[in-house]
């Protein structure tokens, strides 16, 4: 499943907007209170109309508290009625479009929704008569208050349970660990104890998503002393040693716990597909703050190895991190404080120009490597307008060998080395 379109109305701060999607990865920015996060809230609404044909799992309906208020000075303000999320979207390579509303403060969200939850109710019909060929679509939403940090209880054993337990609580931002611990405990129980192929492939599989992202915390297996996941950790200096989960730091729980969540969901909805659930179950993936805790080296690659590790999966994302806006295409980002879509590729720019350009830092302070390359460009150029050359002023040759010499120490910039070879070559030749 893929949201295409989503149409807001009177939905939290949003009188009314309409976002468009990229299949694959979609980045929110604006300033605070700009409604990143209402957005990933509207996603959720939309994508719950899924879950009313489910049964035994927990709804994500309009809450009174999301309806718009209009303020009519300090001593009132007045509910702005209807709410209405409108989505269009693809699931099982057929396009749907539907409508969630809420007409009345205290009212149910009802709508136009038969059509995706006569479906959802189909795949239930289909899992609960045996049928082991559908793929169902999964769902996640992580929150800004992923800490995972409640499984310090004690991880108890989960009975088998049918595969749409992987709709438990999916759209709650509020994350937990305590489903895919249970889950994995009993899982690499009965895998060491059976052997039996499914087991290992689940173990596989959830493994491989974990050590595909976090290179540092490999060997993973479940710790029955400690009661906990654990893995071989390398240090900086190269020291390897065995550490649990629980007592990583906030970083490495932050990105393990939701590609364990992701990677859990995936394999329990669709055992079938074996060791390429993860990377065959399509869905929509919501995270709030996607830097949360991360170090800017993690924050520029952290999109890329989403895409590769759940490859079927469409992300939608909000960041204040100009590392992560600089690693993306602009087809990839939206920006809440921008009218028009952006031309340029952030990941063509430098994080001075990602600054000014599509996070609107004003001010920014460039570094002295920058006004080198600034002043150096801007002396030949000044020249070269006033008709001198290398023939007839030997201070153009010598600004034209600095600007080579700073093409080749700045060569991981592309966009200046790009921009310094065209303003070159647009130049007149001299003879």
């Amino acid at each position: 499943m893929k949201i295409e379109k989503l149409k807001i109305k009177n939905f939290k701060n949003f009188k009314e907007k309409v976002f468009e999607f990229n299949e694959q990865f979609t980045v929110l920015i604006g300033e605070n209170g700009s409604g990143k996060t209402s957005s990933l809230d509207a996603l959720a609404v939309a994508a719950g109309a899924f879950l009313e044909g489910i049964d035994g799992v927990s709804k994500r309906f309009i809450d009174k508290d999301e309806v718009r208020r209009e303020s009519f000075g300090r001593q009132s303000f007045e509910f702005q009625i209807p709410v209405e999320i409108e989505a269009w979207g693809v699931v099982s390579d057929k396009n749907h479009h539907w409508v969630r509303t809420k007409k009345s403060v205290d009212g149910r969200t009802r709508g136009n929704t038969k059509g995706i939850k006569n479906l959802a109710a189909r795949y239930q019909e289909l899992v609960r008569s045996g049928d082991k060929s559908q793929v169902l679509p999964v769902f996640v939403y992580h929150g800004t208050g992923r800490l995972w940090a409640e499984h310090k209880s004690k991880v108890e054993f989960k009975s088998v349970g049918s595969r749409l337990d992987g709709y438990i609580d999916c759209l709650s931002p509020k994350s937990s660990s305590k489903q895919f611990l249970s889950w994995y405990k009993t899982y690499f129980d009965s895998k060491q104890k059976f052997a039996q192929e499914e087991d290992k492939s689940a173990i596989l599989a959830f493994n491989n998503a974990i050590t595909a992202l976090v290179k540092e915390w490999q060997e993973i297996a479940f710790d029955f002393v400690e009661n906990d996941l654990v893995g071989t950790y390398k240090s900086q200096d190269g020291t390897l040693r065995f550490l649990p989960y629980r007592m990583l730091s906030d970083g490495y729980r932050n990105v393990i716990g939701m590609a364990a969540d992701i990677a859990y969901r995936c394999i329990k909805l669709n055992p079938h597909l074996g060791i390429n659930a993860v990377t065959d179950t399509p869905g929509i993936v919501l995270i709030d703050e996607l830097d949360l805790h991360l170090h800017p080296n993690w924050q520029k690659n952290i999109v890329a190895d989403l895409k590769r590790v759940f490859p079927a999966i469409q992300f939608v994302a909000t960041t204040h991190s100009l590392f992560i806006v600089q690693s993306l295409k602009a087809s990839e980002l939206i920006s809440l404080d921008e009218d028009t879509p952006f031309q340029e590729d952030p990941f063509r720019e430098g994080i001075e120009d990602v600054a000014e350009n599509f996070m609107n830092v004003e001010d920014v302070e460039r570094s002295n490597e920058f006004l080198e390359r600034e002043s150096v460009a801007a002396e030949y150029f000044d020249l070269i307008a006033k008709g001198q050359s290398e023939a007839t002023n030997g201070k153009v040759k010598e600004l034209k060998e600095r600007l080579d010499e700073l093409e080749l120490r700045f060569s991981d910039d592309p966009a200046y080395v790009a921009l310094m070879k065209a303003e070159r070559a647009s130049q007149p030749k001299k003879i």
